[in-house]
């Protein structure tokens, strides 16, 4: 009987608990033994583990979060935890691990591979910054939260003719704030893949004054690097905060910000990321079953595969391309 570990890692992402329900699911059909283990990697260095039988996976489809529970960072920068996790990985009788969790962790994920540890990785980050999957578990039911919450400011924009700065999350690229803000009908969106000037900012906002818009609301991905004058002059690096004390002094209208924050996390997956979960987690333990291991499962064209876990290594950005589709909409 094959024995197969499952965990989540890193920031937890809606549809996770779909992916655990499939891999639990289809390894029960194959008759394998599923193990799961709490608390990411901090409970797999601790042998925090149970069986898993079909009760524990019941109901979970629609919940957001992971019934396993997650940790952040990286232990195995500590050579000794690299060993200690190859203990425990026999003392649980494992044949295999599944992964489940975003891009680092999928580097994390090639490095146990390394080191002789049978991993397949499942990418589930609402960032989407996975290189060679087209989509990642999470990141549809973040762009429809951002798509609704700028449906809801549109009105309240509009009725007090305010300018709203809208921070999404992003991980450091711009797809929840480009393809968020795409759907939620933004005005103006910045992402990290591009370079801004305020001048440029200012002009946008003072042309669509200009031309009646009297409101505006600008997506805003986090970690985009301000000029480094404003940063020393306000001491952050938090671009959006820069954007509500420049435009407050130099726009004609009030100017508000918001933080979408964790909210982009949280609640129900969407019936997309369910199905894209469900089905990624089925083509984990068929990798298994064949005996393929050290990949991550990827969707392309809408047909699912497999790449080497070794070939994570850089960000998957946002297109100029896209960005410039999106500018056709400012």
């Amino acid at each position: 009987m094959r024995r197969i570990g499952i965990l989540t890692c890193g920031a937890d992402s809606p549809g996770q608990n779909a992916a655990i329900r499939a891999v639990a699911r289809k390894g029960f059909e194959h008759l394998y033994e599923v193990i799961g283990i709490k608390s990411g990697f901090n409970g797999f260095l601790n042998n925090n583990a149970f069986v898993m039988d079909k009760s524990t996976v019941s109901g979970i489809l629609q919940i957001g979060g992971t019934i396993l529970g997650t940790s952040i960072g990286n232990p195995f920068e500590d050579e000794k935890n690299i060993t200690l996790a190859k203990e425990n990985f026999d003392k649980l009788s494992l044949t295999s691990l599944v992964i489940i969790g975003g891009f680092s962790y999928m580097k994390i994920a090639a490095k146990l591979y390394e080191n002789d540890i049978p991993i397949i990785g499942i990418p589930a980050t609402i960032d989407n910054d996975v290189p060679y999957t087209d989509l990642t578990i999470g990141f549809n039911s973040a762009i429809e939260f951002v798509a609704s919450a700028l449906d809801r400011l549109h009105s309240t924009a509009s009725a007090h003719h305010r300018v709203f700065l809208v921070e999404v999350m992003g991980g450091g690229t711009g797809w929840i704030g480009i393809l968020g803000g795409l759907a939620g009908g933004a005005d103006l969106i910045l992402v990290p893949e591009k370079t801004y000037e305020l001048k440029e900012i200012l002009n946008h906002i003072e042309n669509r004054q200009t031309s009646g818009k009297d409101f505006s609301i600008i997506v805003v991905s986090e970690e985009i690097k301000p000029p480094t004058s404003l940063a020393e002059q306000y001491g952050t690096n938090n671009l959006t905060d820069i954007l509500y004390e420049e435009l407050s002094k130099k726009c004609r209208h009030e100017v508000r910000k918001l933080s979408l924050g964790h909210l982009q996390r949280g609640g129900a997956p969407s019936a997309f990321d369910r199905l894209l979960a469900t089905l990624m987690g089925i083509k984990a333990i068929e990798l298994i079953h064949k005996g393929e291991v050290g990949k991550m499962v990827t969707i392309k064209n809408m047909e699912f595969g497999s790449v080497d876990l070794s070939e994570i290594k850089d960000r998957k950005e946002v297109s100029p391309e896209l960005i410039k589709i999106a500018s056709l909409f400012y």
